[in-house]
Order: structure tokens, then C-alpha cells, then sequence
């Protein structure tokens, strides 16, 4: 099953459970800044706030070429949905519509509690990478223009996996989590992307990469 294989990766990569901001709650991760300096919207002084092409394809282009350097291709995605909020027909029908996905291979009811301790319902697809035909940039997009303009449903709520392990969280248009199950395996991205590593994280990540470098 999908969902318990995520489950023990999981646990390889040292996390009981998802727990958001994932950066924080992972013994190994990177935390990249990927919106960029340009604006994020074009002429405030508009009746609707009209998206920035030009930030949208920044943010896009950090985030592809951050997924495109992984240690492997990821081979299992989720995407997690509400439905207190929309029924789970109705989120898969959006999910599948504005990212091309063919119907997940696996589906779970669960429940999740928040900061707050209140509990709700979630719905999890699962799909198996390796068996379909899929477009990471087109989902990376919808993820970054979730906060900004496009379906907000993707916010926090997507997560590419694979083997080492590792898992790649782009939780919006600002930033990315990549966690690890080691130092080691993400040395790789932490030296070649070690310019777009979020500021207020940066001698936190030194600090924990410093070993490997060694």
C-alpha cells in the first residue's frame, strides 16, 4: 500500500508523523526561500490584485531546478484535501483537472489535528509516479500560484517522495523543505543550492551539514 509506504518513509527520515513546518520537525532538511525579488502582484493600486508573470516563473524556475537536482526521481506523490470544506469527489475533480493527474491509485480517510488541537477530516490520494505519465511543473506551478491567485487547495498539501529517503515540500509560492535521511544524501543540494537557502534558517543548516562536508 502507498499510503503505509509513505508512512515508512516517514519514519526512515526520523518523523513521527507530518507535522507542519516539516524543516522543523525533521532531524535532516533544507528550508529554501523560492520567491524571488520582484513583486508578487502587478499594479496594487487595481481593483483585483493581478499576479506578476515575472514572479510566478522565478519562484517556478527555483523550485523545478531544486525538484530537477533531487537524489532520484520521486516516485510517490500525496496530496492531502478537506472535505469539511469540499466534498473528496469534488477535490479530486480539481486536483486531476488542473494538474493532469489520471485517478490516484490509492485513497484514505483520516483525520488531522491542528496547532490548535481541533480535529478534522482529511482525505489522502496517493499515486505511484513510476506507472504514469507525469508533469512536476505543472503541479509546482499550481502550487505556487495557490496563495497568489490560483486554488489554494494545493497549499502545504503536496509531498514528492523517493528513495534514500527523501521528501520534497514546496508548501507555497515563498518557500520548500527538503528533508533527507541523512546529511549525505542532500549535501549535493545544499552546496549547489546553498544561495536560496532561507536566511533566518541558514546557521541552523551550516551547522547541521558541517559533518558531511568533512
Amino acid at each position: 500500500m502507498l499510503a503505509k509506504r509513505f508512512e515508512h518513509i516517514l519514519h526512515d527520515l526520523g518523523m513521527a508523523g507530518l507535522e507542519h513546518p516539516l524543516f522543523y520537525h525533521a532531524p535532516v532538511g533544507i528550508r529554501f526561500k523560492i520567491g524571488g525579488e520582484e513583486p508578487i502582484y502587478l499594479d496594487r493600486r487595481a481593483a483585483k490584485l493581478k499576479t506578476n508573470p515575472a514572479y510566478v516563473q522565478g519562484a517556478l524556475d527555483r523550485a523545478a531546478a531544486i525538484y530537477r537536482a533531487l537524489p532520484a526521481v520521486p516516485d510517490l506523490l500525496r496530496i492531502d484535501g478537506y472535505p469539511d470544506e469540499e466534498p473528496a469527489e469534488s477535490l479530486l475533480t480539481v486536483i486531476r483537472q488542473r494538474v493532469g493527474l489520471p485517478v490516484p491509485d490509492e485513497q484514505l480517510s483520516a483525520t488531522e489535528q491542528d496547532e490548535d488541537g481541533d480535529t478534522h477530516a482529511q482525505v489522502q490520494f496517493y499515486w505511484d509516479l513510476s506507472k504514469i505519465s507525469f508533469q512536476p511543473e505543472l503541479l509546482l506551478r499550481e502550487i505556487i500560484l495557490g496563495d497568489i491567485g490560483g486554488w489554494n487547495g494545493f497549499v502545504s498539501s503536496v509531498y514528492l517522495a523517493g528513495p534514500g529517503p527523501f521528501l520534497y515540500h514546496l508548501y507555497d509560492d515563498r518557500g520548500l523543505d527538503v528533508l533527507g535521511g541523512s546529511q549525505k544524501l542532500l549535501l549535493p543540494l545544499y552546496h549547489q543550492f546553498h544561495d536560496w537557502i532561507l536566511e533566518y534558517d541558514l546557521e541552523k543548516i551550516d551547522q547541521m551539514f558541517a559533518p558531511a562536508k568533512e
